[in-house]
């Protein structure tokens, strides 16, 4: 198995990735070609060249990072160190951790995964479910609710009598499955808002802070929306991701069927599958084209980034892991460029020194706060 990371100094030459890429489909400028060059005349360079263009021209280069598991790349025991290509003062560092021991080095608490608050449902009465046993039972004259290892079921209701709250804590995910048969995956620190029932209505109307990734029971005479801060997302049936956290990027990504977005500025965008919608807390708009499977891959316990800033990675490791403030000693250290695999199984040690390691930079960590210089 194998580990990739990318590492990019905000201005840099083309990573090393990008040129092995290009190679492959004999896209490579005079001058790629000459960078390229010089990285492979190592010797060491040229065989993990040959070993990765073979692996890419057998798969999608996406589904190849997919397949990538971090405890393993970290269980063997020896090393391979990619050189970077230095052209002038532009230098760019495609860093593949392959078989890499790790060893003791104490600056690192055990890490594990918590959960200081409970996952709580907040019924529209005003009672207020714990959800910390794993497995729960309410009845009720509004509605019946069942609760078993972290999938929640909201069986039946009565019309009109307003909005449940699931809450789901830092550390924490949940499945819900709505009484229309649609079923929401509700990630860590967020909230979504339900109603017992959507007997009686016109349209079936939830709202979500945080993220969630929503299979929509299919109904065109009853439209399922979707309300964020940035967002109204409208479906008759489909597979789409949201995330929108507060103060940052909202996105919205289409996996199947089709979508209709309502943007701050009153804009409607229509997504097809592959696309994703992002909208900035300014309210600026991008429509791009996505490997929806790095969007959603949460819901299977895994997190990609592509080309991702180091600020966004760990602004995605605080949600899950006891982190609570992470400072850079530099605004080139927060958009240093990163792209892989990692599990919500893995150790916050493992995570973090392996991408100490990759980044040849110094990272202290101590009562929840990481310091990167």
């Amino acid at each position: 198995n194998v580990f990739f990371f990318v590492f990019k100094e905000k201005v840099v030459m083309k990573d090393i990735e990008e040129l092995i890429l290009k190679s492959i489909y004999g896209t490579l400028t005079s001058s790629e070609q000459e960078v390229l060059n010089v990285w492979l005349a190592d010797g060491g360079n040229k065989k993990h060249y040959i070993r990765v263009r073979q692996r890419l021209l057998q798969r999608d280069a996406v589904q190849f990072l997919a397949e990538v598991d971090t405890e393993k790349a970290l269980r063997h025991h020896r090393s391979i160190g990619i050189a970077a290509a230095i052209i002038g003062v532009a230098a760019t560092i495609f860093f593949a951790v392959w078989l890499w021991p790790v060893g003791e080095s104490g600056i690192y608490p055990a890490g594990e995964q918590i959960a200081i608050e409970h996952a709580t449902i907040t019924l529209a009465s005003g009672e207020v479910l714990d959800l910390s046993s794993g497995s729960l039972t309410h009845q009720s004259d509004a509605e019946e609710i069942e609760v078993t290892d972290k999938d929640i079921h909201i069986k039946k209701g009565m019309p009109s009598v307003g909005y449940n709250v699931l809450k789901v804590p830092h550390g924490e995910s949940y499945s819900i499955n709505l009484p229309d048969g649609t079923r929401v995956w509700v990630n860590a620190l967020s909230e979504l808002k339900f109603p017992s029932s959507f007997e009686g209505v016109d349209e079936r109307i939830v709202e979500l802070t945080g993220e969630g990734y929503f299979e929509v029971a299919h109904d065109v005479a009853h439209p399922f929306r979707v309300k964020t801060e940035q967002q109204l997302i409208t479906v008759t049936g489909t597979a789409f991701n949201v995330s929108a956290y507060v103060g940052e990027i909202s996105r919205t990504t289409l996996c199947e069927g089709s979508v209709e977005v309502k943007t701050p500025a009153e804009k409607m965008v229509r997504l097809v599958p592959g696309q994703q919608l992002s909208v900035t807390p300014s309210g600026q708009m991008e429509v791009e084209e996505v490997h929806p499977q790095i969007f959603t891959s949460w819901i299977h316990g895994i997190y990609y980034f592509e080309n991702q800033t180091l600020d966004e990675v760990f602004r995605v490791l605080c949600r899950w892991y006891d982190i609570h403030e992470v400072v850079f000693d530099s605004t080139i250290g927060e958009q240093e460029l990163f792209s892989g695999k990692l599990r919500k199984s893995d150790k916050l040690e493992t995570i973090l020194q392996v991408i100490e390691r990759g980044s040849n930079r110094s990272i202290k960590y101590k009562d929840g706060i990481l310091e990167i210089k």
